[in-house]
């Protein structure tokens, strides 16, 4: 091992070599890429020693050695191949100055039989040190028994190593900020809630869900077009001005957490969201600003569908009670005057009332039946039980129940062919559901009377239910918006009682049952056609 001293510079290296050592270390700080550097060091170490094979060996932390990780000259198996453990690499290592010349026959800290293969006799071994911590060795291979490293040699070689240690440090650190800045972005990207991230010059940084709330593109992004975005909603009669964003406020020094309200410049759509920002500052100086969105629209639209949901619940369920009071309150009155008068009750008018009472008492009921299957649907606890049973005698006996409910009105007339019997296997409870509310949609959007025609008919294997009516209709653009959770139909539709999920769960029992739900119509005023197809199976 030998010291390295820098020479006067009338004793220096040739003027042609300094030239190719210059251009080699311009290539090499050309790119901060690390590969590309290593290996413009290597293959100019070789041509600069004129030698049969150079390589750079750096330290591996997962096998804590030193491996080769770029060469010239040697075998790919040598290069692969070949380790020095970090302990005895450490204990060879004798300073940064420090340059060592193996004679490989003799001394070999790597695998000596890998170094017979290959044939090299003499090795020239510059460390690459940083901070006092050896990181790598540069290494000029010899295979002529009878070359030996001039003080030119070894200069060369100290001002390369110098020079790859500054590069491979500065290609590590960028390599490191590169993954650091990715791993940043992956985050960013991840996180559910808006970023922003704004600085003084104007420039600002959006994570993908900013950009969606804002309704911005992947491009570049200013303060300005944030400011245009997040135009906010202004008090009426006050001036229009250049709004005043949470981070324009942390980039005067100010924390904002507060309720954000602002109008989308492209829909006009009127925009609720929590915003926070706050000041990022280094040695006391604002740098930066970062500031959070949580949208709140849709947990403000929720809130107001939940209200109205409630709203209709509460008057759907309290309508049949106010006739129920009243038919109690008839009924009491009717036996009070048989008493006072020792008269008989008026059977058939009794009878009457009672049905009547039934009759809202299995409104209610199917009321609560129908949103106790919603929510068992949406927390996918809806069971259907299978049986067999005649379909046929459910069909008539739901079609019978609106008979007389709708007989001392006397505007609906029905219409039903079904077999005499017609076996089926199901849930027996639900499809009676479906077919109460089916045929209750029908005599409700029929408000003017009509025929109202069910048929059941078996079609390839499975059974066929038709329900149609001479009602009100259905847009059809209306058409396929019906048949969801709480979705009530729009323009006439709208003017009745509902909730909006007796034809929803039909829908969940047919497909519940493997079968499907189809809504025919030809328009407002044209009546509507429903069907409902089971397999038999």
């Amino acid at each position: 091992m030998a010291r390295y001293v820098p020479r006067l510079a009338g004793e220096m290296a040739s003027d042609d070599r300094l030239r190719r050592l210059h251009d080699a270390t311009a290539e090499i700080m050309r790119s901060l890429d690390l590969e590309h550097r290593i290996h413009t060091a290597v293959e100019a170490a070789r041509q600069l020693q004129s030698v049969e094979a150079a390589a750079l060996m750096l330290r591996d932390p997962t096998t804590d050695s030193l491996q080769i990780r770029a060469y010239e000259g040697l075998s790919q198996t040598y290069a692969s191949r070949q380790r020095i453990p970090m302990e005895r690499a450490r204990a060879a290592y004798r300073g940064a100055d420090v340059h060592s010349v193996f004679d490989l026959g003799q001394s070999a800290l790597g695998d000596a039989e890998l170094v017979r293969a290959e044939g090299l006799v003499r090795a020239l071994a510059v460390p690459l040190v940083k901070e006092g911590e050896l990181i790598g060795a540069l290494i000029i291979y010899t295979k002529d028994p009878t070359r030996s490293f001039s003080d030119e040699d070894i200069e060369i070689a100290h001002i390369l190593a110098a020079q790859l240690t500054i590069a491979v440090s500065n290609s590590l650190l960028y390599q490191e900020a590169i993954a650091q800045r990715q791993l940043t972005n992956e985050i960013l990207e991840a996180l559910g809630e808006g970023i922003i991230i704004s600085w003084p010059d104007g420039r600002a940084e959006l994570n993908p869900r900013a950009r969606e709330i804002l309704g911005l593109d992947s491009g570049t992004t200013t303060l300005a077009a944030i400011r245009a975005a997040m135009r906010p909603e202004r008090p009426a009669g006050e001036a229009e001005g250049p709004p005043d964003l949470p981070v324009d406020r942390a980039l005067r020094g100010e924390k904002i957490a507060d309720e954000y309200t602002f109008v989308d410049p492209a829909t006009g759509e009127r925009r609720e969201a929590f915003v926070t920002a706050a000041p990022v500052r280094v040695d006391g100086t604002i740098v930066a600003a970062v500031g959070t969105i949580h949208d709140l629209s849709g947990t403000r639209a929720a809130e107001r569908e939940r209200e109205q949901f409630l709203s209709i619940v509460s008057h759907e369920l309290r309508t049949p009670l106010t006739p129920l009071k009243a038919l109690a309150q008839l009924i009491r009155s009717r036996i009070r005057r048989s008493r006072e008068n020792d008269t008989p009750l008026e059977l058939e008018s009794l009878e009457r009332n009672l049905a009547a009472i039934e009759r809202q008492v299995d409104r209610m009921n199917g009321l609560v039946n129908d949103l106790l299957s919603v929510s068992r649907a949406e927390r996918g606890t809806l069971r259907m039980e299978s049986g067999g049973f005649d379909l046929a005698s459910v069909v008539r006996d739901v079609v019978q129940r609106y008979v007389l409910a709708t007989a001392e009105e006397g505007r609906h007339r029905f219409e039903v062919k079904v077999p005499e019997t017609f076996r089926a296997r199901g849930d027996l409870a639900r499809i009676d559901q479906l077919l109460m509310n089916l045929v209750g949609n029908a005599v409700k959007y029929s408000p003017s009377g009509g025929e109202i025609r069910v048929s059941l008919v078996r079609h390839d294997g499975t059974a066929e239910i038709t329900i149609s009516d001479e009602g009100i209709g259905i847009p059809v653009d209306e058409l396929s918006k019906l048949g969801h959770a709480f979705v009530r139909g729009a323009g006439r539709a709208a003017s009745f009682a509902g909730m909006g999920v007796g034809l929803y769960v039909a829908r969940l029992v047919a497909e519940a049952h493997a079968g499907r739900l189809a809504i025919e119509s030809d328009g407002d005023g044209k009546g509507t056609t429903v069907k409902v197809t089971l397999p038999l199976g």
